[in-house]
């Protein structure tokens, strides 16, 4: 039996403006026809299918997952989101959207910039190669984490809000629904769960994004989609994996003199028309944005740039000041982005002992004992609020193939780590030590500030200073994520 698809209003617009006659009997059997198909030989057809309906193939997964779930009223819990009838400014769009955010939440000028780049992103997901996490963070709870994952609720396609998930949840609900998830609450349950973190991480690229899991009595086994644009809100940092994959977006309580206006749930529909302009410039720049090279900055590589790049081909879409506004936003959000894994901030740390007390070897008993009196650093409670101990030290330079050795000191033969060891991995895994004078650290005992630079080859200099706001620039001294073993 036949099944009648009703195409959605959105897309029956797409195809009145697609300038090609089409036959509603004929998109029904055809969309029964692919829903049909095996999954592989459907992805096979899919794109071309989709662009002779006039759809994109996201639309057509939609319909397909509908005719295959007929009877079930879960299936798609979706409503759709119906184009904007005119023509849409890309700039005006991305002003609007920006100043709608800052309206509603305290956070930085280039943040709220990127926030609104990620909007974007999201509605044209499907012409993206790497989906960068949004990651909204702050310091304590009251800073409007959920205030601006309601915001989202509204602005991005097919929003799905989560407190929590779990791994398996995580991978069906994209596999079945491909929406935009919003996650809250991440610092409850997030950093307890390998698998969770491995699933949201296999989702950053899109040639990778599959998980395999065996189904049914017979333990078939089945690919499922973990591609779909992701927001994640916590308390503190993302562990490190995650972090790389995102773009952080850092909030603050209201200050003396800051004001916004209060967002209530029930009345969100001055927003909605913000999210259907956003959907006809997706509609109307895929093709475009599909075969876009941007230029990414000279100060972004590796993943940095991977996570920009679509945020870029937007803006250049757009227009106006919006090109040049992406990539300050863009670098001044990443000169303070470590990225660090536990292992080079164990570097980094290691380099300034042996700076520090000019020597060329430390025990492995000294080593310890000094990270545990770092009170910015991880480490005094670094495995369920105990300090790291020499064997966890060990394992993480293991990485590096660095590992203790028996050395000889004044005082004895104890096992420990010579620095000529060490230097191929400083110089690899490690930037140029800053000619800014490091921001005093917090210790256990009172020790001298040194500069991260030979005085010898550094002129005088003033004493840094906080900076005040964000701009166009790369600050050389980072802070260190914080986390648990693991975490980093």
């Amino acid at each position: 039996m036949s099944t009648q698809i009703l195409i959605p209003l959105a897309e029956a617009k797409a195809l009145e403006q697609s300038n090609v006659a089409h036959d509603p009997a004929a998109d029904a059997a055809t969309v029964s026809r692919l829903a049909s198909l095996s999954e592989f030989e459907y992805e096979r057809q899919r794109e071309a299918e989709a662009k002779a309906l006039g759809l994109r193939p996201t639309a057509l997964d939609r319909l397909v997952r509908r005719a295959r779930n007929d009877d079930d009223d879960t299936a798609d819990p979706f409503d759709d989101l119906e184009l904007w009838p005119d023509h849409v400014d890309g700039a005006d769009l991305l002003d609007e959207l920006a100043a709608t955010i800052t309206r509603h939440v305290v956070m930085a000028a280039a943040a709220a910039d990127a926030a609104a780049l990620w909007v974007l992103h999201a509605h044209c997901h499907e012409t993206a190669a790497i989906s960068p996490i949004m990651a909204i963070t702050s310091p304590s709870p009251e800073c409007g984490k959920t205030t601006t994952l309601t915001l989202l609720s509204v602005l991005v396609p097919r929003p799905l809000p989560a407190s929590n998930i779990t791994a398996a949840a995580l991978f069906r609900a994209v596999e079945k629904w491909s929406p935009t998830l919003l996650i809250d609450e991440a610092d409850t349950f997030l950093r307890d769960s390998d698998e969770l973190r491995g699933i949201i991480n296999s989702g950053h690229n899109r040639a990778a994004a599959f998980v395999i899991r065996t189904t049914g009595d017979d333990h078939e086994p089945r690919r499922f989609n973990t591609w779909s644009p992701k927001a994640i809100a916590l308390i503190g940092n993302l562990p490190a994996t995650l972090a790389s994959r995102s773009i952080n977006i850092e909030l603050r309580r209201l200050g003396p003199g800051e004001t916004v206006v209060p967002l209530r749930a029930d009345r969100l529909d001055h927003l909605v028309p913000l999210a259907r302009k956003a959907a006809r410039f997706a509609f109307d720049n895929t093709l475009r944005l599909g075969a876009s090279d941007p230029i990414v900055p000279a100060s972004l590589n590796g993943r940095r740039a991977d996570n920009w790049r679509h945020l870029f081909a937007i803006a250049d879409a757009a227009g106006g000041s919006w090109p040049e506004r992406a990539r300050c936003a863009a670098e001044a959000m990443t000169a303070n982005d470590a990225g660090q894994t536990a292992g080079i901030l164990l570097l980094g740390d290691l380099r300034d002992m042996f700076t520090d007390r000019g020597v060329d070897r430390l025990t492995s008993h000294e080593i310890a004992e000094t990270l545990a009196a770092m009170l910015d650093r991880p480490w005094p409670e670094w495995s369920k609020g105990r300090p790291i101990t020499e064997r966890q030290i060990a394992k993480l330079l293991d990485a590096f193939k660095i590992n203790p050795k028996v050395i000889r000191t004044a005082t004895g033969t104890p096992r420990g780590y010579l620095l000529d060891d060490l230097l191929d991995a400083f110089g690899r895994y490690l930037p140029e030590a800053s000619a800014t004078p490091q921001h005093a650290r917090q210790t256990a005992s009172f020790g001298a500030v040194r500069s991260a630079t030979r005085q010898s080859d550094v002129a005088d200099t003033n004493d840094a200073k906080p900076a005040e706001n964000l701009e166009c620039c790369v600050v050389a001294h980072t802070e260190p994520p914080r986390g648990r073993e693991g975490e980093l």
